[in-house]
């Protein structure tokens, strides 16, 4: 298994306990699909460096997690439907 991060912007008109629905719908995808999350990080509420669906700010979350290269593929096509989730990364750590 190897090691990932993923950060995800939230759309930020989404309130509090709806955040928290959020990333635990996310950890969800990423058990779901055979990762072992090692930490969760809520950055909080930031400015974005250029406006998204005309907001200029985003709630971040990173994660990082140990998952088979092979099952990314599964995640990849759930946070694409994800209507809260407005952008994400996926970047492999060495």
């Amino acid at each position: 298994m190897k090691k990932y991060e993923l950060m995800y912007i939230i759309n930020p008109t989404i309130t509090e306990e709806n955040r928290d629905a959020v990333v635990e719908k996310t950890n969800d995808i990423l058990k779901a699909a055979g990762a072992n999350i090692l930490k969760a990080e809520k950055w909080g509420e930031r400015k974005l460096a250029y406006p998204i669906e005309k907001r200029k700010t985003g709630y971040y979350v990173l994660v990082t997690f140990e998952i088979d290269g092979t099952s990314l593929s599964q995640v990849e096509e759930k946070l694409n439907i994800f209507e809260e989730v407005m952008r994400y990364i996926l970047v492999k750590q060495d």
